[in-house]
């Protein structure tokens, strides 16, 4: 149920009388009005004069509008407002009818409802060489109209850093004034301890509030809506990003993988990089007297190791690629997943690589070993890639299938 509320302002200025007779007299005013935007509305007003001076009577509406203090909608049964005609329609009609006991009704009917009609239409009974009316009063009309949210470009993109307090503003306009709440867009609870609503009612059409995220973490970035609603349909969301600045990390789709060597041998192998601002990534090959002391766990990689290990470039050996994910139609900023692919593989390749992201917030780095298997079955030949590549699917579905992330 819409929660509304209406004032009703009736305001009598005076009743003329001559020779005890009433001059003009309104005696019966339209209940208060509410109408949706893009529909009409009437608003009556019932006024008896005697017969005698009846011809001598003016009635008027008047909107009392609060921009201009009020402007002349009609006289009698005639439109007087000058710009009547709105996309080829028109604004105001007024039907006069007439009644019993002298009585007549003017019915001013408003078309093509919109929020500037909202206010109060002043019903003015006065005699045709007099400007001072003999009666009025005036009845209310509210719009109805759907919830708006005012946008700016601060609203849609939000920073954060580890530990930090992010906002989230979310301005709602509609009448009646709607109700604001907010969620994630993915479905997933807000942080549980780690959030309040500011909520701050500027008017009676306009609501404010502030979505405030405490001791963020990596798992706080993502995207949230902001919905605004007051029961007119439809309700409007506003979608904004929480952005988590932190220090990479790098997993391994696998540890290792085995390949066979010679002609037409292939292996791709996976890492992703996690992290805000995007992470720089390189791989790097170990030497076989590394790897044995990598295994043994004699050697850091540390920028000694860097400075002396082997870069790898795309070239006719090694190619490096890189895939985004992606959340629904939108790509994250903070998750890559990179791909070294080695094409003819010799035993000499059977080393550690090293997959190492670094940004302004640091670095981190992991090592997936190439080791060698035997050709005991030629098909192993061709089926390593594909392995890699499958394993590699089934490790983004079951990781990440409930963030509904996809890789492109």
């Amino acid at each position: 149920m819409v929660n509304l509320l209406i004032i009703f302002l009736v305001c009598a200025t005076h009743t003329v009388f001559v020779n005890g007779q009433n001059i003009g007299k309104i005696t019966e005013l339209s209940e208060p009005v509410v109408a949706k935007v893009g529909g009409f509305a009437f608003v009556n007003c019932t006024v008896s004069s005697p017969q005698s001076i009846e011809n001598n009577i003016l009635v008027e509406w008047v909107f009392l509008n609060a921009t201009d203090g009020g402007k002349s909608v009609s006289s009698d049964c005639t439109i007087t407002e000058s710009h009547n005609i709105i996309a080829g329609k028109k604004k105001y009609e007024i039907f006069c009818v007439d009644l019993d006991n002298n009585d007549k009704r003017y019915a001013l009917r408003v078309n093509a409802l919109s929020v500037p009609d909202n206010g109060l239409y002043q019903c003015r009974v006065r005699i045709s060489s007099e400007q001072k009316p003999t009666d009025s009063m005036a009845v209310s009309l509210t719009v109805l109209s759907p919830p708006k949210i005012v946008k700016s470009s601060s609203d849609i993109t939000v920073y954060g850093i580890i530990n930090g307090t992010a906002s989230m503003r979310c301005d709602g306009q509609g009448i009646p004034g709607p109700n604001v709440t907010y969620g994630r867009a993915s479905g997933r609870p807000l942080p549980k301890g780690r959030y309040e609503v500011l909520t701050n009612k500027t008017s009676a059409t306009s609501t404010t509030t502030v979505l405030k995220l405490y001791n963020l973490t990596k798992e706080d970035r993502g995207t949230y809506r902001c919905s605004a609603d007051n029961n007119i349909r439809p309700p409007e969301d506003l979608f904004s990003r929480l952005i988590i600045e932190f220090k990479p990390s790098v997993s391994l789709v696998e540890p290792s993988y085995g390949s066979p060597t010679g002609e037409n041998t292939q292996i791709m192998m996976w890492c992703r990089v996690d992290g805000y601002p995007r992470p720089s990534m390189t791989w790097y090959a170990m030497t076989s007297a590394d790897t044995q002391r990598f295994k043994a766990g004699n050697l850091e990689l540390d920028e000694k190791f860097y400075s002396n290990a082997k870069v790898i470039l795309t070239d006719e050996k090694y190619q490096v690629e890189q895939k985004i994910m992606t959340v629904g139609s939108q790509s994250t900023m903070d998750s890559m997943f990179y791909s070294l692919s080695l094409q003819t593989v010799e035993s000499v390749d059977m080393v550690y690589y090293v997959c190492r992201a670094m940004n302004t917030h640091g670095e981190d780095a992991q090592a997936v070993l190439l080791y060698p298997v035997n050709a005991l079955a030629d098909e192993r030949n061709t089926g390593t890639t594909a392995l890699s590549e499958s394993t590699f699917i089934l490790f983004t579905l079951s990781v990440l299938f409930s963030r509904h992330i996809f890789i492109r």
